[in-house]
């Protein structure tokens, strides 16, 4: 190979290596400042559109400091927010099985519950869908186990209730263990009926 043919293979080798370097630059940085504005406009109700909670799902998912933005935000988000950036902030953790939110979700336990989904049928009672923290919870899975287990020795029984159907919606190995421990120990007929069809499902 001549000089000139030589010259000409390092200049395309090292220009092909600057676009790629420069691709991966904007790959790691538009993301990252994508997720501001994304998460900005969600906690917004007059900027947050329909497609907004997707849209944070898709960089969350290729960008681990954009997910990382995310998780820390949700909390403060889930505490602070009302209406719809609340609700969209409680669907997020939930779909991003969001360990950090959980303590923030077990205080929302408190409200009166609030639909996940517009319609509800029978199966959609037992799926959560009429209520849409507990939903979050059982979506996160088993690292919710051990905020739920403390439902279960709730006085009022709604709670205890929807820590089974959180439990239930778990089903996981931990989380059935979880409702044969406390099947002997309920003392709510429905509740006690509950735990036993979760375990037989």
């Amino acid at each position: 190979m001549s000089l000139r043919r030589r010259i000409f293979a390092l200049v395309v080798i090292l220009a092909t290596t600057v676009v790629l370097w420069q691709g991966a630059i904007r790959a790691q940085t538009v993301p990252a400042s994508d997720i501001r504005t994304l998460m900005a406009d969600l906690s917004d109700v007059k900027t947050t559109r329909r497609d907004t909670v997707t849209r944070i799902l898709q960089v969350a998912s290729k960008d681990p400091s954009a997910r990382e933005y995310v998780l820390q935000k949700l909390p403060e988000m889930i505490e602070a927010g009302t209406d719809e950036p609340w609700l969209n902030a409680i669907r997020l953790a939930g779909q991003m099985k969001a360990v950090e939110a959980i303590p923030s979700l077990m205080q929302e336990m408190s409200r009166r519950t609030f639909p996940a989904e517009p319609i509800i049928s029978g199966g959609g009672l037992m799926r959560l869908d009429n209520d849409i923290v507990a939903k979050a919870l059982s979506q996160i899975g088993d690292a919710a186990i051990p905020s739920v287990v403390t439902l279960l020795k709730s006085s009022e029984a709604s709670t205890r209730r929807r820590a089974v159907l959180i439990l239930r919606n778990i089903h996981s190995n931990a989380s059935r263990k979880i409702l044969q421990d406390r099947l002997p120990q309920e003392t709510n007929p429905d509740i006690k009926k509950l735990i036993e069809d979760s375990l037989h499902s």
